[in-house]
């Protein structure tokens, strides 16, 4: 897929935006306290743009991601500290498979 230049800028602020509240929720998670449901919530929604901007060569692995986001979703409405981490860690491989994958 190629991108135009719009395309392009909103993906580079997707992914920027996503890098950004990834931070901020593994510290949370490293200084043992739930992130913040608006936090978890921009994530998700960066989550769900990246998906939709992605290159369609991404799809399947776009899909594991996803799948591992719903469980993301699902822990943080439990409230459940560890499952949220747990959850993250399975997400953030993901995206590191992903990369490997196509970069």
């Amino acid at each position: 897929m190629v991108l135009n230049e719009q395309q392009r800028h909103e993906f580079k602020l997707v992914k920027r935006r996503l890098s950004a509240v990834q931070k901020v929720i593994k510290m949370d998670l490293k200084d043992g306290r739930l992130p913040r449901p608006a936090d978890a919530a921009d994530f998700v929604a960066s989550s769900q743009a990246m998906e939709r901007l992605g290159d369609r060569h991404w799809h399947a692995a776009m899909e594991a991601y996803m799948v591992h986001l719903e469980r993301f979703e699902s822990a943080m409405a439990q409230g459940d500290r560890q499952a949220v981490h747990d959850r993250f860690q399975d997400l953030l491989a993901a995206k590191v498979a992903c990369h490997k994958a196509f970069r």
